[in-house]
């Protein structure tokens, strides 16, 4: 996996007002693959880009408990492995 670009400048902390249309621009250009977000996150600016730049998304769980499948650390790997490969079929 590769990072495309980031709606966060740092973890936690709200895009600039500017920086979610420049990630537009630049999916547009050179588009990724999917749009990952952590369950943690507010999947809004997810959305915007997903919807905008015509690429899907795809919450992952973070941590063991972070899904009902994500119960031990084998159903959080599973669960993430089986998240990217439906988005990618």
């Amino acid at each position: 996996m590769r990072e495309g670009g980031s709606l966060e400048a740092k973890p936690g902390i709200s895009p600039k007002a500017n920086q979610p249309a420049e990630l537009v621009e630049r999916m547009k250009r050179a588009p990724a693959k999917v749009v990952v977000y952590s369950a943690y996150s507010d999947p809004r600016a997810a959305e915007f880009l997903s919807q905008r730049a015509n690429i899907p998304n795809v919450m992952l769980p973070f941590t063991v408990g972070g899904t009902p499948k994500a119960k031990d650390l084998f159903g959080l790997f599973d669960d993430t492995i089986d998240r990217l490969l439906a988005i990618a079929q």
